[in-house]
C-alpha cells in the first residue's frame, strides 16, 4: 500500500525533501559554513529552484548529527536537474570535499510530501519532527484532515506537514509530521492547552489507532536560501 502510494505521489508531481544529515565538531563549525557560505554565493547555485534550510540540532537522541541541511524541490523532476546540472562543476565539487574536511555525513533520507495546514516561515522556524509507522496512510491523512479543519485547530501557532519516507530512512519509519512555529515554548503551550479538550484527545487516539510514534527531534533553522516559497506546495 505504501509503496503504491509512493508511485502515485510522484505521478502527482509532489514536494520532495531531501535531508542531509552532518555531524560537525564544534571546532570545526566555522569552516564547514563557510563552505556554505562561498556554495551559495556561487555561479553553480545561482539557478537553484528550490529552498535550502540549514537546520541546527537541538534534541535528536542517540542520533549523532548536529546540524543538517533541509532541501525542498518542487517535484522530483527538478530534484534531478540540480543534481544534473551540479555534476561535475568545480563550485559543486569544491563544497562536497569542504564539507567533508570538516564535517561527516551521518544519513540521506528522501521524503515526498503528503498534505499540510498552516503558514510556513521559510526564514527562521523551529521545528518539531515526529517519526511515525503509518500503517494505513489514507486512514491516517483523513483523520488528521477533519482535526486540522476543525475549530480545535483555528488558532493553532503552528504549521504541520505529513511527509512520506521514499528512500533512505530508519528501519521502521513511514512518514515524518513536522510541526513549525515560531518557539517550541509556543507549540509546546498550545500542545498542553489542546489536551484540555475532550475532542481533541479523542482524534489523537483516533489517530494512534493507525499511527505509531517512534521518536522525536528539535531543530531550529539557522539559515534559508533559495527562492521556493515553502507554502506554495500545499
Amino acid at each position: 500500500m505504501i509503496v503504491l502510494l509512493a508511485m502515485t505521489g510522484f505521478a502527482r508531481a509532489q514536494a520532495v525533501w531531501v535531508d542531509y544529515a552532518w555531524a560537525v565538531e564544534p571546532a570545526k563549525e566555522n569552516r564547514f559554513f563557510a563552505a556554505v557560505d562561498k556554495f551559495t554565493n556561487s555561479d553553480a547555485f545561482s539557478n537553484f529552484e528550490g529552498r535550502m534550510l540549514v537546520n541546527a540540532h537541538t534534541a535528536n537522541g542517540a542520533q549523532p548529527q548536529n546540524f543538517s541541511f533541509a532541501v525542498i524541490y518542487e517535484d522530483l523532476a527538478t530534484f534531478e536537474a540540480t543534481q544534473a546540472q551540479l555534476n561535475g562543476t568545480a563550485d559543486w565539487d569544491r563544497f562536497r570535499k569542504a564539507l567533508a574536511a570538516n564535517g561527516s555525513l551521518v544519513s540521506e533520507t528522501v521524503y515526498t510530501h503528503v498534505k499540510g495546514w498552516g503558514e510556513i516561515n521559510n526564514e527562521n522556524f523551529a521545528w518539531e519532527g515526529a517519526a511515525a509507522r503509518v500503517t494505513d496512510p489514507a486512514n491516517y491523512i483523513a483523520r488528521l484532515s477533519r482535526l486540522m479543519d476543525s475549530n480545535i485547530m483555528a488558532d493553532a501557532p503552528l504549521s504541520i506537514d505529513v511527509w512520506r519516507v521514499t528512500a533512505g530512512g530508519a528501519p521502521g519509519v513511514s512518514h515524518i509530521v513536522v510541526f513549525g512555529g515560531d518557539s517550541w515554548s509556543e507549540m509546546e503551550s498550545f500542545r498542553a492547552e489542546s489536551a484540555k479538550n475532550p475532542d481533541f484527545v479523542a482524534a489523537i487516539a483516533g489517530m494512534a489507532k493507525v499511527r505509531t510514534l517512534l521518536g522525536a527531534l528539535w531543530t531550529r533553522t539557522a539559515a534559508s536560501y533559495g527562492p521556493l516559497d515553502l507554502n506554495s506546495l500545499r
